[in-house]
Parts: C-alpha cells; structure tokens; sequence
C-alpha cells in the first residue's frame, strides 16, 4: 500500500518500505538513515520521507512506541554515568538494492564494522519513537522531524528507531568505533529501499 512519495507499506508482511540512497561509504557512524538536509556526513541512508510518517507507518502496520534512551553524567557519585535503554517493539532493519544485476536484501548491519576489527555489530533496534516538543508559537512538533533521525546509532535522544544499547554521544564518554563497512556498501547515490519490520511478540 502507498502512503506517500517514497513510503510504502505491506501489509501481509508487516513492513514498512521507505525509499532512500546511500548516503556514505566510510567513516564512523553516528547515524544509520536520517532525514534529507540533516546527518548525510554520519549517516549509510538517507531518504526524503518525514520521520513522523514512518512512525504512523509502523502504527499502520501493528508496531508498538516506547522512548528513546537517555544517558546522563551526575559528577557527585562515583558512578557518574546513568544510561537509560530505549524502549518499544524490537524492529528489524534491513536495506534491498540491486548490485550487477542483482536484487540484494540484507540486514543493515553487515554495512557496520568495528573499526577495531574485535567486536561484530548486534543489529538490534527498537521502535523508540523520538517525541514531541514545543514548537515556538505555541504548538508541539515532532522531534526526529527536526533531527532527521530515523534510524539512530548513538544515543541523541530523538530517535524514531533507535539502536537497542545507549552509546552516549561524546567521544570522550564513548569512544567511536563503529564505522561504515566500505566493501559490503553499493556505491554513494544508489538507490536503496530500507525495511523496517517491527518483531512483536
């Protein structure tokens, strides 16, 4: 079923389509999709389909929101970092293009490796759902429609689908070492259709 430019659903399948392109090749990841306009320099994905509409879009097809996570420093205990999981159903995300010819589908992290080359990437991810926010005249706004954060790696906090661990956001708490794994990714600018397929229990 078509909802809107670049956004599909199937139904029977339980997943949502959302056409994009490859955004980057190489280099440390922040990211995984974001919105057009925002993240391309730390994101494999980009599209052009509003962060709030695949929200509805994994509504549509049974998918269950929580929050994204939180991670925070208290300096006056010994144990300064707090860290706080996301939330929501586990979703499976998984990226199709075609290479010489052929049609590819595979899980969106064989194109993440550790630049230490000592851990392989845990591709789980929940449907965290980002949240509102108000938007200066009154009114409330989606926050990941701002952000462009639609499938987050390290933790913003705005998240739509957000990685199932916190990964704090500055390198001196977190040091990177997820980057974009260069021989298993098609060219920048290939067409791409991420699936996202929310896992209930």
């Amino acid at each position: 079923m078509h909802l809107a430019n670049g956004l599909s659903i199937n139904q029977r399948a339980g997943e949502v389509l959302v056409h994009g392109k490859v955004a980057i090749r190489q280099g440390f990841l922040e990211q995984l999709v974001c919105f057009k306009g925002t993240r391309e320099h730390e994101s494999l994905i980009v599209v052009n389909v509003a962060a709030s509409h695949i929200h509805a879009a994994l509504l549509a097809v049974g998918a269950h929101a929580g929050h994204p996570g939180i991670w925070s420093r208290d300096k006056s205990t010994a144990n300064d970092l707090k860290l706080e999981p996301p939330a929501g159903d586990l979703v499976s995300v998984r990226v199709e293009y075609v290479s010489d010819g052929v049609t590819r589908r595979n899980d969106l992290g064989e194109w993440i490796e550790d630049a230490r080359h000592q851990d392989q990437f845990k591709s789980i991810f929940v449907f965290a759902g980002s949240h509102f926010e108000p938007d200066g005249r009154g009114g409330q706004r989606y926050t990941a429609d701002v952000t462009g954060s639609i499938v987050g790696l390290v933790t913003f906090g705005d998240e739509l689908v957000a990685y199932a661990k916190v990964i704090p956001d500055q390198a001196d708490i977190a040091t990177p070492n997820w980057q974009a794994n260069t021989a298993r990714i098609p060219p920048e600018g290939s067409d791409v259709v991420l699936i996202l397929k929310a896992i209930t229990p």
